[in-house]
């Protein structure tokens, strides 16, 4: 028990345990700019400049690079046969027999949908619903690991939402009110699952109000997504700005047509965010540090097309075809499967603690059932992993009390853990306002 106390601290501390994981996801989320869809009344995007047979040749590539074992999708023209023969002739191809999806839902009756296809010797699709959002729906898909030691259905699940709000400077609100409506779905069903939401969300910066509501804002407090570009300077007012150069995903082109948006890369449309429950592994499924980028984004072509002049961090081909495919850049990271060592504080006896009030400002309590008499101690960390305060304090058995000093404190997104001697643990979160 000691040894295993101590690893969970390490994890908490460091966020990167050096442990042989069970498996790991690649996911990948990629907007395909009107695949399939040549609607009069997209304007330009017809078959003559963005023809699907030529995007399948670079989609296959840009797969056979990544290699994703989950792969999203927004703007997938709206008819099943569309989906059915992406698969067979981009994912089950070469020998492989395993890539699957689900039947569409188009409840908004758009053009244009979500979709998903996985890697079925992984992983299986237990549920898929569409949440009501304008100007298309937002689709959820409840996944399962396929683990040795988890049986199919069990709870080791992943949860993928793929939006795609209202694109437009001016429509900052509709953006919100569509993030609003995945987040309350959340609240309702998933409030304490590993969740990913991914798309491309057409905001300008990390001040949009539905940004701010997916990773600070929320009602719920215990509902935070974190974006993996947090700790690397990735979030800010990424819009025309030079300094995120190395985080944009739009546009692939630096002149273009009535299809493509020209201008070079110079926005950061595309996302993956997760529920902290991924990034601190609370349910078995955690985030490999670091693994989070722009497929095709080197820095070093701000306002600039993805292959002018070569590109650093992929082969001339792939700089090519990520050119050739859409006007967007791909989104990859990777999720450990970790049910070996279970880092999980829900395995360890916990206090039945709570924070109150919380949000918080200047100073919390933290109300407890205490085991016995002992020394507690509380450590309090950033959502990024970093150690802020550690205190301790004695006290006896029953029900305690602590009073947990805020000042000093940035308004954001922290984890309290509290811990004693003989292995209890248990981890709360807290909004600082």
């Amino acid at each position: 028990m000691k040894n295993k106390t101590l690893l969970i601290w390490l994890f908490f501390v460091c966020l990167a345990l050096s442990t042989k994981a069970q498996d790991t996801i690649t996911v990948m989320q990629y907007n395909l700019l009107q695949y399939g869809n040549y609607n009069a009344g997209y304007s330009g995007c017809n078959e003559s400049c963005n023809n699907t047979q030529n995007k399948d040749e670079c989609i296959r590539t840009i797969l056979d690079y990544v290699k994703p074992d989950i792969f999203t999708v927004c703007e997938f023209g709206a008819t099943q046969t569309l989906h059915e023969n992406f698969i067979r002739h981009n994912l089950n191809i070469n020998g492989a027999t395993y890539w699957q999806s689900d039947n569409i839902i188009n409840q908004a009756h758009s053009n244009i949908v979500n979709h998903i296809f996985y890697d079925s010797r992984k992983m299986g699709l237990k549920r898929h619903i569409a949440i009501g959002t304008s100007p298309r729906d937002s689709d959820v898909y409840e996944l399962y690991m396929k683990t040795p030691s988890l049986a199919a259905g069990d709870t080791l699940r992943l949860v993928c939402i793929v939006t795609h709000p209202k694109a437009g400077q001016n429509e900052e609100s509709a953006r919100r009110a569509c993030m609003q409506l995945i987040m309350d779905y959340i609240n309702l069903h998933y409030p304490t699952d590993n969740v990913l939401i991914m798309g491309d969300f057409n905001m300008y910066g990390a001040n949009e109000s539905g940004y701010r509501l997916l990773t600070q804002t929320y009602s719920n407090a215990n509902i935070r997504f974190v974006d993996p570009l947090s700790s690397v300077g990735g979030v800010g007012a990424w819009n025309n700005n030079i300094q995120f150069a190395a985080f944009h995903t739009q546009s692939t082109r630096s002149n273009s047509d009535n299809c493509f948006s020209s201008g070079g890369l110079d926005d950061r449309f595309d996302f993956i965010l997760m529920a902290d429950e991924i990034m601190f592994s609370y349910n078995h499924l955690r985030y490999v540090q670091n693994s989070y980028h722009a497929v095709g984004n080197d820095g070093r072509h701000y306002n600039q097309s993805v292959n002018q002049n070569g590109n650093s961090s992929v082969p001339p081909l792939v700089a090519e075809a990520l050119y050739d495919c859409s006007d967007h850049l791909p989104v990859t990271m990777k999720i450990a499967v970790d049910v070996k060592l279970g880092v999980n504080d829900n395995t360890m006896p916990v206090f039945q603690a709570s924070i109150a009030p919380n949000p918080a400002s200047e100073t919390a309590t933290i109300s407890f059932c205490n085991p016995s008499d002992s020394p507690i101690q509380f450590n309090l960390y950033s959502i990024m992993g970093q150690q802020i305060r550690c205190e301790s304090a004695h006290f006896s058995t029953g029900f305690q009390q602590f009073e947990l000093s805020l000042q000093g404190l940035s308004q954001g997104f922290y984890l309290l853990r509290l811990s004693n001697g003989e292995g209890w643990v248990q981890t709360l979160k807290l909004v600082v306002k």
